[in-house]
């Protein structure tokens, strides 16, 4: 029996960004599964493309795949570093999937992204859990405030940023938000003015890039000179903003997560039918 990991980034053109964003995450999975060969790959052909365009070989997942399976692995995981599920996410799932049964593969599972399922019947909630092993460790004071900027995009996938926020605010969260650069919630939407939540006007507001790796586009929009950035968009209503330049991939906290989706994954303990729903008939 041969098994592999192949751990999935979007990937990145920026060299200290795939070091320090993407690698440790590899590394951390690596280090927790010392059984099985650890490999990464990105899905973003864009990114590839410039990358071999620089001499810098990087598969597609569908290219790692395909060379594991040639070289006759029998258990491959599949582990995804996206944010949540969406377009990228089921795009990634459809190539992956297409390969079962090839070679002499016997089992090749896809994990989940970092944020998933809801804690509904047997399943966790992922968002609970990165809230607890993530946002409340950050120990933004609540006379402050924390603003969170992710991706976004434009498939239901985008709707995990709201949930996060109605989590956050049952959690008595109320002065982290979250927006996001491409979509709905606007940082207008939910920063502007910051007191239309509570009341509360905060001492700062911090702000915390939601992206496993922040390149150079990302710092930009967050934290460039432009006038539409994030901070000078917050600082224009009157706020003092403090930029928090971490990616979540630098976070040990973030890898674990990652590293428990990988073992759920080899346990395949969420990908079956729920225990008390009835047997589904063979019907055609």
């Amino acid at each position: 029996m041969k098994q592999a990991i192949l751990v999935v980034a979007f990937g990145s053109t920026v060299d200290t960004a795939r070091e320090y964003h993407i690698d440790t995450v590899v590394s951390r999975i690596a280090e927790k599964f010392p059984n099985y060969e650890v490999r990464l790959a990105f899905s973003s052909r864009i990114i590839v493309k410039r990358l071999r365009d620089r001499g810098i070989h990087i598969l597609t997942e569908q290219g790692a795949l395909e060379s594991l399976i040639a070289e006759g692995y029998t258990h491959v995981y599949v582990q995804p570093l996206h944010f949540t599920g969406g377009e990228e996410f089921d795009k990634l799932k459809r190539n992956i999937l297409a390969h079962e049964g090839e070679g002499q593969l016997q089992v090749l599972r896809v994990g989940r992204p970092l944020v998933y399922y809801i804690g509904q019947e047997e399943h966790p909630n992922d968002y609970q859990i990165l809230i607890d092993e993530f946002i409340k460790p950050l120990n933004i004071s609540k006379d402050d405030g924390l603003l969170f900027v992710g991706h976004g995009g434009l498939s239901s996938g985008n709707s995990s940023y709201g949930y996060l926020q109605y989590q956050l605010i049952r959690n008595g969260l109320g002065h982290v938000r979250v927006a996001t650069l491409e979509n709905a919630p606007y940082v207008e939407d939910v920063a502007l003015p910051w007191e239309w939540l509570d009341g509360k006007r905060p001492n700062k507001i911090y702000v915390h890039p939601l992206l496993l790796v922040l390149g150079d586009h990302a710092q930009n929009d967050l934290f460039g000179d432009e006038e539409d950035s994030v901070i000078n968009v917050l600082q224009d209503g009157g706020y003092d903003v403090e930029a928090m330049h971490q990616a979540l991939g630098e976070y040990t906290s973030i890898q674990d997560i990652f590293c428990q989706h990988v073992q759920d994954c080899i346990d395949d303990i969420y990908g079956k039918r729920s225990h008390h729903r009835p047997e589904i008939p063979t019907v055609k």
